[in-house]
């Protein structure tokens, strides 16, 4: 799974995720709602449900080791932080 990948926000896909350390985005709809990680990305999306009750969809990067989770986090941030600003800056007329 990679974060360009959508997928719905529900239990059986939240199930279909391993167990292994990785990185996330939560959407409403295709807006970037929260970004985090963790050890095990099956639990931390189970955890994220309670507290996002209005994302629609996940997107997630699976990583070699737990080690890679905060890099790989700050990254994804960074990419938000530019689509975010993108998004709100007018066409020049």
């Amino acid at each position: 799974m990679a974060l360009h990948e959508l997928h719905p926000f529900i239990r059986s896909e939240i199930g279909k995720l391993p167990e292994k350390p990785g990185v996330y985005v939560l959407f409403q709809v295709q807006i970037p709602l929260h970004a985090d990680g963790g050890a095990n990305l099956r639990k931390t999306l189970r955890a994220a449900r309670a507290k996002f009750p209005h994302a629609s969809h996940f997107a997630v990067e699976v990583l070699p080791a737990e080690e890679d989770v905060a890099r790989r986090l700050r990254q994804v941030e960074q990419e938000l932080k530019r689509v975010r600003t993108a998004g709100f800056i007018g066409v020049e007329r």
